[in-house]
């Protein structure tokens, strides 16, 4: 899958947010990438990523280089991984809208569900900010439960909303047919939907296991 590599100044937006803002802001500042974790910070980042069950090795490998930027907070190590997430959706979302334009090749079924998937992941997509807000709100721990619990089901039913709508595309290229799923258009958008999945998978259990 050719999906196009999150640049660094991307991640240097979107990691930013780890100070308190309100809920669709994000700060401009972000945290500073430590080349050596302290011990205490790679034992937290374990302990973090041990809500992601099945998913903690691969949860730790991502956020490792940011380990000294959470500072003891779940919601810090919950935001980095969503702003990841959210950036590499974004990609998708681009890269699915070029291949509509040039076709799978494949037929009209194709096409159509081409058009399915791109319509599914970009409507997502949209949502991206709106999600690291309420993440920020969880970081900023202002207000009451009621509100603190608010933020945290709104930021979770988007984003397993978005993972579904990956699983929704996969399933819709094997319903279209051998000439859809075997195309090198349908091959790609497959494989995107499988590796961008795991990205959003632990970005929504971190945010759940976040305590007010």
């Amino acid at each position: 899958m050719a999906m196009a590599t999150i640049s660094l100044l991307q991640l240097f937006f979107l990691l930013a947010g780890t100070t308190a803002v309100v809920a669709t802001s994000r700060s401009p500042t972000a945290p500073a990438l430590a080349p050596e974790p302290s011990s205490s910070a790679i034992s937290f980042l374990r302990a973090s990523c041990a809500a992601t069950n099945d998913a903690a090795d691969f949860c730790y490998n991502l956020l490792l280089p940011y380990a000294d930027t959470f500072n003891g907070s779940l919601a810090r190590v919950a935001r980095a991984a969503s702003a990841i997430a959210e950036a590499r959706q974004h990609d998708f979302t681009d890269e699915l809208a070029r291949l509509k334009l040039r076709g799978t090749g494949a037929g009209k079924v194709a096409d159509m569900t081409l058009t399915d998937c791109s319509n599914e992941v970009s409507t997502s997509d949209m949502f991206s900010n709106e999600i690291l807000g309420h993440i920020d709100n969880l970081i900023a721990h202002q207000g009451s439960q009621k509100d603190f619990d608010s933020h945290k089901i709104t930021a979770v039913e988007f984003m397993t909303s978005a993972e579904s709508g990956l699983t929704q595309c996969v399933d819709w290229f094997h319903s279209a047919g051998e000439a859809a799923v075997s195309s090198p258009v349908g091959k790609e958008v497959i494989d995107g939907c499988t590796t961008l999945s795991p990205y959003l998978h632990i970005s929504y259990m971190l945010v759940d296991a976040v305590k007010f």
